[in-house]
């Protein structure tokens, strides 16, 4: 049986030794080359090459993914955590991080980087 975190390893291992842009929320975070991908606790970590240095960073395990011709949505809207349960949304609400978040009630995306050659 696949879970979602299968499903999320398979699609984003396609884009290993890709190129790739990193957005969230349609902002460009990072640009580089993806060696290697894990999830780890909550987290998806990505390392990639940039400029011939790894680094390593990590979103949120997602409420929603999807993987769509040319890229993989992280989605973390609200809507997808309390599934139109009012109560569930309320409180998740007024749980809503003190200091700004990219990730919080958003989308973020991987795609490869197409030449432009």
């Amino acid at each position: 049986m696949n879970t979602i975190s299968d499903k999320i390893e398979k699609a984003v291992n396609k884009y290993l030794q890709q190129k790739i842009h990193f957005f969230v929320n349609g902002k460009l975070l990072k640009t580089g080359k993806l060696i290697l991908f894990c999830i780890k606790d909550f987290y998806l970590v990505f390392t990639i090459n940039i400029h011939h240095h790894r680094k390593t960073f990590e979103i949120p395990y997602p409420f929603d993914f999807a993987e769509m011709e040319n890229k993989v949505v992280f989605n973390y809207d609200v809507k997808k955590l309390h599934h139109g349960m009012v109560r569930i949304e309320q409180h998740a609400r007024l749980l809503a991080p003190k200091k700004n978040n990219k990730f919080y009630d958003s989308h973020a995306h991987i795609c490869i980087v197409e030449d432009a050659h």
